[in-house]
C-alpha cells in the first residue's frame, strides 16, 4: 500500500511537469507574483522503535511564496509543534518533553487556471527538536535533522487575491545521529493572501 502510494504520488508530480496550454494566460490574467500565508499542518511522526507506529502532532506556520511563472513557485515555509511528549522514549524519536520547529525551502511546479492549480512540490529543510530530556548520546540543547517534504499541492482561487492551499506529502527526516530515516505523512491547509 505504501509503495503504491508512492508511486501515485511520482507520477502525478511528472505530470505536472509536463507542459500545458495555461487557461490563465488565454484569459488574460496574470498570477499575483508574492503569497504571504498561514496554515494548520498535521505531521504524523513514525516510531523510530516500532514500525508502523507513531504519533501525529498539530502545528501553526506561515509561507511565502514567490511565483516565477504561472507554473513555477519558489517558497520557504516554517511550522511550529508546540505539544510536549513525555509518556515514553518511543513516541518521540530524539526526545521527551521537546517541542518541534519545521522549515522547509524549495520549489512547486505545475498547471493553473482562473480558480484553481494543481502542483508537485520538493522541499528540503529542517526539524528542530527542542530543549527536553535527550536520548543518550544527543546534547540537551536539542537536535536539528535534515527534513525532505516531497508531495501534491491543490490550491483554490476565490479571488485574485486570496487563495486556499491544501498540501498532502512525505516529510522524510533523516535522524543522522541514529543512522534511521523516517517517512512521515504530512497534511496542511491554509490562507494566503496574494499580491
Amino acid at each position: 500500500m505504501r509503495k503504491m502510494f508512492f508511486f501515485v504520488l511520482a507520477a502525478a508530480a511528472l505530470l505536472l511537469m509536463v507542459p500545458a496550454q495555461n487557461a490563465q494566460a488565454q484569459s488574460g490574467s496574470e498570477t499575483p507574483k508574492v503569497e504571504i500565508g498561514a496554515h494548520y499542518t498535521l505531521l504524523r511522526f513514525r516510531d523510530l522503535f516500532v514500525d508502523g507506529d507513531g504519533v501525529t502532532d498539530s502545528g501553526v506556520g506561515g509561507r511565502v511564496t514567490f511565483n516565477l511563472s504561472d507554473n513555477i513557485g519558489i517558497e520557504g515555509e516554517l511550522n511550529f509543534f508546540p505539544q510536549k511528549r513525555s509518556n515514553s522514549l518511543s513516541v518521540n524519536p530524539l526526545f521527551i518533553d521537546s517541542t518541534r520547529t519545521q522549515g522547509l525551502f524549495g520549489v512547486k511546479t505545475g498547471i493553473r487556471s482562473d480558480g484553481v492549480g494543481i502542483f508537485g512540490k520538493i522541499r528540503p529543510g529542517f526539524v528542530h527538536f527542542g530543549q527536553g530530556t535527550p536520548l543518550p548520546g544527543f546534547s540537551s540543547s536539542g537536535a536539528t535533522e535534515f527534513a525532505l517534504d516531497l508531495g501534491g499541492v491543490f490550491e483554490v482561487y476565490p479571488s485574485r487575491s486570496v487563495a486556499l492551499r491544501f498540501d498532502l506529502g512525505d516529510t522524510i527526516i533523516r535522524f543522522g545521529g541514529l543512522g534511521f530515516t523516517s517517512h512521515n505523512l504530512q497534511f496542511t491547509t491554509g490562507v494566503a493572501f496574494r499580491f
